[in-house]
């Protein structure tokens, strides 16, 4: 290792584990009892130092000569006896009965300490300083500079702060001196540092390990207060292992922090990104340096805001046309993509106006006003609607098991929306588009269809509406941060999906689904599948801005794929080609994609069930059901994509839905570039799921496998 942390594994390492190996011995670990650390601290008058011991049974289960079984350790290879001096490492025990840090040398032997780190860590440093970037940096915890010099040689052009105890000021000065006024050095404590929304990046190198928990978090949450919003806060520290048992030199420092400082450690990833969410940073990012590979770098981001995004996509901050006032019910990602069109488009902009301002407005009041519709204000009995009560508490349990506590539209129980809506209205008007767009599935063709199935009101809203209903409350509140309105579509169909599964798939015999849902809802399945359920969830109700669940960078790529593809298109819907997710999906998919054999699974499943809808319009209303196909369903292993054959003339294009890449390598693992499938019922996709994705043997349906080779043909 070529980094601060080098000593734990060359000269002072032999030492180190000789002094562990004297403290097991005085503290009786290897006397072949099984105890735990608790146990121990009481056999040995230990009080408060006990959380001091808990390095040294790490680092000696770690050499081999401890083993963990459960809570409890117990001797393993007994060591042969060592001998080391009654100082430093070798009082460590007395450190543990005293819970006292043994003292650090200040004055010429601390300058020689930084001296040496401005050294070792050189490599590192300049590493990192190419990994993060950025035109301002705030060094806290700088020491003698060596990261601020390297970020300052790696970006001629940036500025930098470093913050560090007053007695360290000097040192920095000294060694930053060659840069001029382009680095200021303050004399302060992490926590105390004034000022907010300053700088690009904040720096934590080498800090976190020397303080308590309690502390880092107070300095991560000062560094998020510091960032201005887009900025990253980089941590750099020694990297350990969830279960303690490695690296072997974060182990050893570990110890070490416990003799010398006063609740310093070596903590897991998973610590560190806890801590950058409760300073509600997002996006975070886990990273290597080649030059110091005991290390980790947690990148975390401080949100911007999709609205903020859009605007710098946009480069409209303050747009020409404003809608804030003409069309406060409106969505305000609606109404923000409604103004930059029309500054984008002045010849649409009259168009635009039109069309939000007073043709919806109007059709929403025409559906509202019960005129010969009486469903839409029919009086719900509630416990007479299973299925919409299900689909509700289903949505509404998710937001709690994702940690959202801001309810559907202002309701945090099922129970209090049941009580907020009388009517299915009511209720309408509540959501994100009640309050100035008709109500999808709500047009008098709709409603005479559904009102000509029976006379049972309650039971008519039951079968028929669920989806609709769903498909509104998925869109969440008008004011949240929403992403551009294709993609905000997408998302609030998969979720739907997720939530209601007939919300895409009807039940067999029915027609309750939405027409043409798989093509949207795949795409928010994708980065469902990328990035996380709980993070999808959680940026669609608003709780947490988009650039906190996803990489800024995707956002950044969303909305200028977004707003690029609206320029070309100028449609006033502002919506891409639903029947072209391929973009989209890629974007999900560009970068890491976590291994999750259940929700692939779950992906082909839906791909297969997408290949069975058939949809005609009956009395200019779209009904879908599910019909499975005499044509092959087709698996591209290849391309990553399952098609078929239209089912009826409203399917203009092939039916198509993505493939999860690591079911797709599997398939060419078997030398298969694809396959075609013939399922003959709906009852047969579960088997056929098990067949694509683990190679299971077919089992009421028919498949025939394309063998690599057979492409030329």
């Amino acid at each position: 290792m070529a980094d601060v942390f080098g000593f734990a594994v060359t000269e002072g390492g032999d030492a180190l584990r000789d002094a562990a190996i004297v403290a097991g011995y005085q503290l009786g670990v290897f006397d072949g009892t099984a105890r735990t650390l608790d146990e121990l601290a009481d056999a040995n008058g230990i009080a408060k130092g006990r959380r001091r011991m808990r390095p040294l049974l790490d680092l000696l289960i770690a050499m081999g000569h401890l083993n963990r079984d459960g809570e409890r350790v117990i001797a393993a290879n007994v060591p042969a006896p060592r001998e080391v001096a009654h100082a430093g490492w070798g009082l460590m025990v007395d450190v543990f009965r005293s819970d006292t840090a043994l003292p650090i040398e200040g004055g010429e032997v601390e300058k020689r300490y930084h001296t040496h780190l401005t050294e070792v860590g050189a490599s590192a440093a300049a590493e990192l300083a190419q990994l993060i970037g950025g035109a301002t940096l705030l060094d806290l915890g700088c020491g003698a500079g060596t990261y601020t010099a390297a970020f300052l040689d790696a970006h001629p052009e940036a500025h930098a702060t470093g913050i560090d105890f007053w007695d360290v000021v000097p040192i920095a000065k000294q060694f930053l001196a060659r840069f001029g006024d382009r680095v200021k050095l303050v004399g302060d404590e992490i926590s105390t540092v004034q000022g907010r929304d300053e700088y690009e990046v904040a720096l934590l190198a080498n800090v976190v390990h020397l303080h308590a928990p309690v502390f880092c978090q107070k300095y991560i949450e000062r560094a998020a207060r510091l960032l201005v919003p887009g900025g990253k806060l980089v941590i750099k520290d020694l990297r350990l292992e969830e279960d303690r048992r490695g690296p072997m030199s974060g182990l050893m420092f570990a110890l070490n922090m416990a003799i010398y400082t006063g609740g310093g450690d070596v903590y897991p990833t998973s610590q560190l990104r806890a801590w950058c969410e409760a300073a509600q940073l997002g996006a975070i990012e886990e990273h290597r340096l080649a030059s110091s590979p005991d290390s980790i770098v947690i990148v975390a981001y401080k949100a911007r805001g999709a609205a903020a995004i859009f605007s710098a996509v946009t480069g409209m901050s303050e747009p020409a046309f404003e809608y804030s006032e003409a069309l406060p019910d409106l969505p305000a990602s609606l109404r923000r993509m409604a103004s930059h069109a029309s500054a984008t488009a002045p010849q649409m902009a009259e168009q635009i106006r039109q069309h939000y301002a007073l043709e919806m407005p109007k059709q929403r009041t025409a559906q509202l006003a019960n005129r010969g519709d009486p469903l839409l204000h029919h009086p719900l009995a509630w416990p007479r609607m299973p299925r919409m009560r299900e689909a509700i508490e289903r949505l509404f349990a998710l937001l709690h098991d994702c940690g959202v506590t801001t309810g559907v539209v202002g309701c945090v129980t099922p129970k209090a929306l049941y009580a907020e809506a009388p009517s299915l209205a009511r209720l309408y008007e509540r959501t994100a588009f009640g309050g100035a767009m008709p109500m999808l599935y709500g047009s008098p063709a709709d409603l005479a269809y559904i009102a000509s199935r029976g006379e049972d009101r309650d039971q008519l809203i039951d079968r028929y509406l669920v989806a609709p209903v769903l498909h509104e409350l998925c869109h969440f509140a008008r004011d949240r941060d929403a992403l551009p309105p294709h993609l905000d579509e997408c998302i609030g169909g998969w979720l739907a999906v997720h939530v209601w599964p007939e919300f895409a798939y009807p039940g067999a015999g029915q027609d309750d689904a939405i027409y043409a849902a798989p093509w949207l809802a795949q795409v928010g399945q994708a980065f469902a599948r990328a990035f996380g359920v709980a993070a999808i969830v959680r940026a669609q109700a608003g709780a947490l801005p988009w650039d906190a669940a996803l990489p800024p960078s995707v956002i950044v790529e969303l909305t200028r794929t977004a707003w690029n593809d609206w320029r070309a298109r100028m449609s006033l819907h502002f919506l891409a080609d639903t029947l072209d997710p391929e973009p989209w999906v890629a974007i999900a998919l560009a970068g890491l994609v976590p291994e999750d054999a259940a929700f692939d699974r779950t992906i082909v499943r839906d791909a297969l069930r997408a290949m069975c809808l058939a949809t005609e319009q009956v009395g200019g209303s779209f009904r879908t059901w599910t019909r499975v196909g005499e044509a092959a369903i087709t698996i591209d292993a290849m391309a990553g994509q399952v098609t078929t054959a239209p089912h009826t003339s409203l399917d203009v294009v092939p039916p198509r839905y993505w493939l999860p890449p690591a079911v797709a390598a599997r398939m060419r693992a078997r030398h298969h570039t694809g396959y075609e499938l013939f399922l003959g019922s709906v009852e047969a996709i579960p088997a056929a799921v098990a067949t694509l994705c683990d190679g299971a043997p077919p089992k009421n349906f028919a498949i025939v496998p394309r063998e690599i080779g057979e492409m030329g043909r």
